[in-house]
């Protein structure tokens, strides 16, 4: 065998093993930062999911998981106020499910409601919009009526906060009517407390 070819047999099995450690510490880096949000413990989680991202993007896993830790990664940095950190992972994981053919709204839902507590409701509003029809399209109003209501009524207040509150009101309204309606009045997620658990570094 010639030196050149076995170099390049080498290198193939050395990146196959590269991405093989890339892709288990990305696992177990997941199950950290999982654990640490449930705790409460968000600059934990954010530390964490900063290492899962890296070594999934560097495993070149395929997109639906790189998605995933992509999302968790900017919830985390958005928690502990790493707002433009947080939008910029938010929208990877967004690009990352487009080629994945994931759902959509649950990335732009999570930029709209960052947006939101900063108060930057034009922002807020947009992807808001964005979201909504891919909210309809999976007929989420049906599937979890509480929180499509919550969604309605924090996409009125972006509405409102934007200057826009002729359009907030049938929101409201509507939110209300799927409430009054919906028999478990609790919603069936969690909202991610943004900017709560400010990072000291």
């Amino acid at each position: 065998m010639k030196a050149l070819d076995a170099v390049l047999i080498l290198s193939v099995v050395l990146c196959g093993c590269a991405s093989a450690v890339s892709e288990r510490v990305a696992t177990n880096y997941t199950a950290v930062g999982a654990a640490a949000e449930r705790r409460g413990d968000w600059d934990t989680a954010r530390r964490a999911f900063a290492r899962a991202t890296l070594n999934a993007d560097q495993a070149d896993l395929p997109p639906a998981s790189r998605a995933i830790a992509h999302y968790e990664y900017g919830r985390s940095l958005g928690v502990t106020c790493f707002f433009d950190e947080s939008e910029r992972e938010l929208n990877a994981a967004y690009q990352l499910d487009k080629q994945a053919g994931q759902p959509l709204f649950l990335s732009l839902i999570e930029l709209a409601r960052l947006n939101l507590d900063q108060k930057k409701f034009s922002q807020s509003a947009a992807y808001f919009e964005r979201a909504m029809p891919f909210l309809d399209g999976a007929n989420v109003a049906n599937k979890a009526p509480v929180a499509y209501s919550d969604i309605l009524e924090e996409y009125a207040r972006a509405l409102a906060g934007a200057g826009r509150s002729a359009e907030a009101k049938p929101l409201t309204d509507r939110a209300t009517a799927l409430r009054d309606a919906a028999l478990n009045k609790r919603s069936i997620t969690d909202r991610t407390p943004y900017g709560k658990f400010c990072s000291k570094s």
